[in-house]
């Protein structure tokens, strides 16, 4: 049985710009994307068997348990976000498309950050990392989302089925270490997909703060446990890493503008 990675790319983490790199590593035939969860749940798996051979890596918007019924041995792969930080971007970044359907907003009154996670329209800004790592997904009416059953699951699938996970606040660290396991060349980058509307998350009402920790203390747990993993990964290493870092950074900064421009005329080729 043929062993594919996977990324599980969970929203506003990076995963755009994670989905660039695996791109511009293998052939468009050799990807296997799916672009959103409802698809991922439509997907005729009995019928993907016939082709799966011909993929080396299989990326997208899913939750975990893809793999199940497919014949492969998974290796996930993924990115996490300080939880809090995610929540914010995913509440601004819905704020800035007026047309976006969880934009409750009106002419005379915009949605507050209470609102967006109360009324439950985005159940994943509710232990949203936690629940598609465990293959378990809720509305946030579903005690499941909230219990440790939902946060053990998680890690017994990180520790059986995931080859890595990173963090986005050590995102250069992350994608070195993805270098080094999956054989990529010259994996740098341009951010893609972030939110235009710049926010001082140092300046947010503590309030808001306590708010969203107090519905996200799984995501909290799992982010925790995900950056003490990678920075005792990062001492353990016998491959300079630290250096390579500042060398990979440099280069990056430099080479920022290509990526940034050479993803624009993809979009423009696919769209006109």
């Amino acid at each position: 049985m043929k062993k594919i990675p996977i990324f599980l790319h969970i929203p506003k983490t990076g995963g755009t710009t994670i989905r660039d790199i695996i791109n511009r590593q293998y052939k468009n035939d050799q990807i296997f994307t799916v672009t959103t969860l409802k698809e991922s749940e439509k997907i005729n798996k009995s019928s993907l068997n016939s082709t799966i051979n011909n993929y080396k890596i299989i990326q997208g918007h899913w939750k975990f348990g893809f793999h199940n019924n497919v014949n492969i041995r998974p290796a996930y792969f993924t990115i996490l976000r300080n939880p809090v930080e995610r929540v914010l971007s995913t509440y601004y970044y819905v704020l800035s498309n007026r047309n976006n359907p969880q934009n409750l907003s009106t002419l005379d009154k915009q949605m507050s950050i209470y609102e967006f996670i109360e009324n439950g329209i985005n159940p994943f800004v509710l232990n949203g990392q936690t629940q598609l790592i465990s293959g378990i997904t809720g509305s946030i009416d579903n005690p499941i989302i909230q219990s440790e059953e939902l946060y053990t699951l998680a890690k017994k699938n990180i520790e059986n089925h995931f080859l890595f996970l990173g963090i986005t606040e050590m995102f250069d660290e992350s994608i070195l270490i993805l270098k080094d396991l999956l054989g990529w060349h010259m994996p740098y980058y341009s951010f893609a997909n972030r939110t235009k509307k710049k926010t001082n998350y140092d300046a947010i009402n503590p309030k808001v703060i306590s708010f969203i920790k107090e519905y996200n203390q799984l995501d909290i747990r799992l982010y925790n446990f995900a950056k003490t993993t990678l920075l005792n990964r990062m001492e353990e290493d016998n491959n300079n890493i630290r250096e390579r870092i500042s060398k990979f950074k440099k280069i990056n900064k430099l080479v920022n503008p290509f990526f940034g421009y050479s993803r624009a005329i993809r979009l423009i080729r696919k769209y006109f």
